[in-house]
């Protein structure tokens, strides 16, 4: 096989390099819009710290893989998962719950009257399926709080949304939104030898630049 051109994004290394910069911001921010298609516009965010510790030394410290924050306030993990986890359901609700709880200040809570953030938990999963989920031919799933009975949306603020890349299947010529065309290039880019007509947009030659082996250096 020949050597890919582009380096893989959903590496922890690719995906931190293309996403968890502040000088390739843009990407993020295209991405996460598209995938909330106008239920939300993220204007723009800052980064925040990865790791959070736990109160007792017992709880340990979780290690995000890039957690920012929106300058409207809303707090966003993203995830990248390339193997299979019995728990992985699991462990995503904990670390939302983990975000939430990190909200409250250690004193004066009856000031602070819950006043909690929306958080968005976004997993991308590369080569595999979501474990214990029945398969209906979509590749995106947002899980919410929800009335059972009614379906009705009982919590707004806080969202899980899994991408599962095993299931898209779409080719460049089927290829009719920004987040076809994401998820294309995070599925794809170790095989593109450049971007066809169905890419050629701006953010996505920006992005392939960036992405080029030939802009690493040796260390890299």
């Amino acid at each position: 096989m020949d050597a890919p051109k582009f380096i893989d994004l959903t590496t922890d290394f690719g995906f931190k390099r293309i996403f968890g910069s502040e000088t390739s911001k843009e990407f993020l921010k295209s991405f996460l819009n598209e995938l909330f298609h106008g239920r939300k516009h993220i204007a723009d965010f800052h980064y925040g710290k990865n790791e959070h510790v736990g109160e007792a030394e017992e709880v340990g410290t979780v290690i995000f893989d890039l957690l920012c924050t929106a300058d409207s306030g809303e707090t966003f993990l993203i995830e990248v998962q390339r193997s299979t986890q019995r728990n992985l359901k699991r462990r995503m609700l904990y670390y939302g719950s983990k975000l939430i709880a990190d909200m409250a200040p250690k004193g004066d809570r009856s000031r602070w009257n819950y006043a909690i953030s929306e958080v968005y938990i976004i997993v991308l999963m590369d080569g595999f399926a979501m474990p214990d989920h029945e398969s209906d031919g979509r590749y995106i799933h947002e899980i919410g709080l929800c009335d059972t009975h009614t379906g009705k949306i009982f919590y707004k603020q806080l969202g899980y949304t899994y991408i599962e890349l095993i299931k898209f299947d779409k080719e460049e010529v089927e290829l009719q939104t920004d987040l076809d065309r994401w998820l294309y290039v995070l599925k794809n880019i170790t095989t593109l030898k450049k971007l066809s007509v169905y890419l050629r947009k701006p953010i996505f030659e920006r992005l392939i630049d960036i992405a080029a082996y030939t802009k690493l250096n040796k260390e890299e």
